[in-house]
């Protein structure tokens, strides 16, 4: 035992951070940012078109198959306006359902949706647009009434292209290369 306890116990190691240290580890990192911020950025909105397109691709295989399992048509029909872009799986007649920006879809009586998907219009978010106003997946065979093109979009980034075939099958591609992993469209 110490002659002078008291002594110890002041020698003890200090813990935490002394406000220099913290000033410092908080400039290294701002200037990571910088160094790094377009490229940040980039990366991000790629991320965001990928799960856009994904999300689409997602929505495209339900209609296919909620048609099937049901033995019911199940129609996709798209929406744009200055807001954004916008879709609406539906069951019911064409066109008895239409998506909206601010509200849940609107609906004939005899329509019930299924599912709406918005992407409001700011820089580095997805547009979603159709070459076709809607679409009929059949509940007997799972084909679609007319093929058509979506295309998902990043301003700046890049395009990543759904092409539905008559069979009501998926096929994805890029017309700029904006995305490595898919092809390129033909």
């Amino acid at each position: 035992m110490p002659c002078f306890p008291y002594l110890a116990a002041r020698r003890r190691p200090a813990r935490g951070f002394s406000l220099i240290e913290a000033f410092v580890g908080i400039a290294l990192v701002a200037l990571v940012a910088m160094l790094a911020g377009p490229d940040l950025r980039d990366w991000l909105w790629r991320v965001r078109l990928s799960n856009a397109a994904q999300a689409v691709l997602g929505d495209l295989q339900l209609a296919r198959s909620e048609a099937l399992q049901g033995a019911r048509n199940v129609i996709i029909r798209f929406g744009e306006d200055a807001a954004g872009s916008c879709y609406v799986l539906h069951t019911g007649p064409v066109g008895a359902c239409a998506c909206r920006m601010d509200t849940p879809p609107v609906c004939e009586d005899s329509a019930r949706p299924i599912r709406q998907m918005r992407w409001h219009l700011r820089p580095g978010h997805a547009t979603v647009r159709s070459n076709v106003p809607s679409m009929l997946f059949s509940g007997r065979q799972g084909t679609v009434s007319v093929a058509g093109t979506i295309d998902v979009q990043v301003e700046g980034i890049g395009v990543v292209r759904h092409v539905i075939g008559i069979t009501g099958r998926v096929r994805s591609c890029t017309p700029d290369g904006a995305m490595s992993r898919l092809p390129r469209c033909a």
